[in-house]
């Protein structure tokens, strides 16, 4: 399927989305996301590798700018110089670009035209792409942070957000199609295949080129930052110029050599060719124009020469020409009317979606205000808090001194008691003391009273034991018998027992 025929189907059911929309506009209960814009909804999206929508962070354009220029810059200085290789990827074969301080550009085939990816000296993501529509920047981190349109406007904020699913996509995109440039064998592009493919890459770069030229801000800021960036391919655009040069020169040449002697051998042709080293450029560039004089003068004559059937062929050449440029024209305004309805209908959901964003910007408002006011209140809140607190604080303080001060004066009458109450033990044990040595005098007094009574006593006892000796001696001698004569002695020679038991009684 055509890409006009993509884009149909596309705007019919744009245009049937916001019918809907229209219909739905009296729902407030209505909470669906907005439909993506026309562009956004790429035909080969589908091809792509699925992504996250990218990340959206609006660089303003005093900033962004710098990354569309590098794409402009290198898009300029390869413009329509072939391709340094190809690469198989998938059914497709990208081309190729790359500068002397490596620097690349990749065009991959897309319908009836090219994507194009841009990378910088060792990056493995694009830092920009560009389709038909939009270009798309990005940061190292894969943040779209600028983005343009066809036209060369710089976009606002707003338009990130609508084709930040594309953006996302495009950028892993990226990734696999520089992995496949660097891994994949490297395919020369020949004359035959270049001479084919030249229009459609050089019509994309005609686009950009214009858009970067002909956008009044863009080309402000070019202005004012000196030409920086596009300085930095400025020996790039040179090299590739002399080397168009050189190509055209050893053409002629060859041409020159077929024409002058078609049986001269590969010796002398190489010989020949050897003679337009890259070392003697000047003298190539010049026998290039000369050549290319000789052969535009003969050629100039072979038409004057010319037969009736060749102009023939011209004129049915250019009738057939002039069938395709209609043909193409007729396509153009196709594409325009269908750009035209795109457009409209993309404004008609830009307005809808500017209306939405203005009362979400509304709503926004309102909630800010409504959150200062509580934020008011809450500081009115946090301000009485603090003095509540300050209050307590000052009470606690003040509750706490009074505690010490009755604290210190229980401690000073617990001291005051416990020195009375030593002072009073001390006085008792002294007291105690005096009493204990008087009851111990009085004690030792009495036994010594009870000492000298029992000596007394025993005095008395002894004087009465004495008395009563004398008197029991006296009474005893007063009752003594006579004395009798002696017993006589009895045969055995021992006095008698009872004179034993006289003596006994005598000395008792």
């Amino acid at each position: 399927m055509t890409r006009l025929a993509w884009k149909t189907r596309l705007l019919m059911a744009g245009a049937a989305t916001l019918a809907l929309a229209a219909c739905d506009q009296h729902d407030t209960r209505n909470t669906a996301a907005p439909p993506s814009a026309l562009a956004v909804l790429d035909p080969s999206a589908g091809l792509l590798p699925p992504a996250p929508p990218a990340p959206v962070a609006r660089y303003e354009p005093a900033r962004g700018y710098r990354l569309a220029e590098r794409a402009y810059g290198v898009q300029r200085a390869v413009y329509d110089a072939p391709p340094d290789y190809g690469f198989a990827y998938g059914d497709e074969e990208p081309m190729a670009w790359e500068t002397a301080d490596d620097w690349s550009m990749y065009a991959e085939p897309w319908d009836d035209g090219y994507r194009y990816y841009y990378y910088q000296p060792g990056a493995a993501y694009p830092y920009f792409v560009r389709d038909d529509d939009y270009g798309y920047g990005y940061d190292r981190g894969g943040t779209l942070v600028v983005v343009v349109d066809a036209a060369g406007r710089y976009l606002p904020a707003e338009e990130f957000r609508r084709v930040a699913p594309i953006a996302g996509r495009y950028y892993a995109h990226g990734r696999d199609l520089r992995n496949a440039g660097l891994r994949a064998q490297r395919v020369r592009v020949d004359e035959r295949t270049w001479a084919a493919h030249a229009p459609r890459v050089t019509q994309g770069a005609d686009r950009w080129i214009a858009a970067a030229r002909d956008d009044h801000a863009w080309r402000q800021w070019r202005e004012t930052d000196g030409n920086r960036e596009l300085d930095r391919f400025r020996a790039e655009e040179v090299r590739r110029a002399e080397a168009q040069r050189m190509r055209v020169a050893q053409q002629g040449s060859r041409d020159d050599l077929r024409r002058d002697d078609p049986r001269r051998d590969d010796d002398q042709r190489r010989l020949a060719e050897e003679r337009l080293r890259p070392d003697q450029a000047r003298a190539a560039d010049r026998q290039g124009r000369d050549a290319a004089a000789r052969i535009q003068a003969e050629r100039q004559a072979e038409a004057e020469r010319g037969s009736v059937q060749q102009r023939q062929r011209a004129d049915a050449e250019r009738q057939q020409r002039d069938a395709q440029a209609r043909d193409a024209r007729a396509r153009q305004q196709q594409a325009d009317a269908l750009r035209r309805e795109q457009h409209q209908a993309q404004q008609a959901q830009a307005k809808a979606a500017h209306d939405r964003q203005m009362q979400a910007d509304a709503q926004a408002r309102d909630a800010r205000t409504r959150q200062m006011q509580a934020d008011a209140q809450a500081h009115d809140a946090r301000a009485r808090q603090q003095q509540a607190d300050a209050l307590q604080r000052e009470q606690h303080r003040a509750q706490q001194a009074q505690a010490k001060a009755a604290h210190d004066r229980e401690m000073q009458a617990r001291a005051q008691n416990d020195a009375r109450r030593q002072t009073e033990q001390a006085q008792a044990r002294e007291a105690h003391d005096r009493q204990m040595q008087a009851q111990n005098a009085q004690r030792d007094a009495q036994r010594a009273q009870q000492a000298q009574a029992q000596a007394q006593r025993a005095q008395q006892d002894q004087a009465r034991a004495a008395e009563q000796h004398a008197r029991a001696a006296a009474s005893h001698e007063r009752a003594a018998p006579a004395p009798r004569p002696q017993d006589h002695a009895r045969p055995n020679g021992k006095p008698d027992g009872r004179d034993k038991d006289k003596d006994k009684e005598k000395k008792d």
